[in-house]
């Protein structure tokens, strides 16, 4: 993949799953239904379930549970897209208009996320947080494992 859809993928999946059970939605899933569609009317239709179910389940969710949810599911929309984008990198600006356009429709609530990442045994993460970000060295933390 290329390096610059990295964060664009990174966005693309917070921002859809942002839009779940807003008024962005609609806008949002037809927008991904139309990405995926680049693979055939199958991997469309795919995709439509594959949003359906998102934003069901967050409906569904008790409200205590709907951030991690969130969190959970922008991940599962990440590696969605950047499999997407593996298989067809000439889509890379048509992905980013529409995170983009995303990301612009979004309710103030959605526009803010707080993300932690934790790195452990030399691990390299790419994270595309929107915003400021905030880098906390703790080494000087006891392991959590013996």
């Amino acid at each position: 993949m290329l390096e610059w859809l990295l964060p664009v993928v990174a966005a693309g999946g917070s921002a859809f799953v942002g839009a779940a059970a807003t008024d962005a939605w609609q806008s949002a899933r037809s927008g991904v239904v139309r990405l995926f569609g680049r693979g055939g009317q199958r991997r469309q239709d795919v995709a439509g379930r594959w949003a359906d179910q998102t934003v069901t389940e967050i409906e569904q969710a008790p409200e205590a549970e709907r951030a991690r949810l969130r969190e959970r599911l922008a991940l599962t929309w990440q590696q969605r897209l950047a499999d997407l984008v593996e298989e067809y990198p000439e889509i890379g600006e048509e992905l980013q208009a529409w995170v983009r356009q995303v990301q612009a429709q979004l309710p103030p609530a959605q526009q803010t996320w707080v993300n932690t990442f934790v790195a452990r045994d030399h691990a390299t993460q790419y994270n595309a947080p929107g915003g400021s970000i905030t880098v906390t060295d703790r080494r000087d933390l006891p392991s959590s494992t013996p």
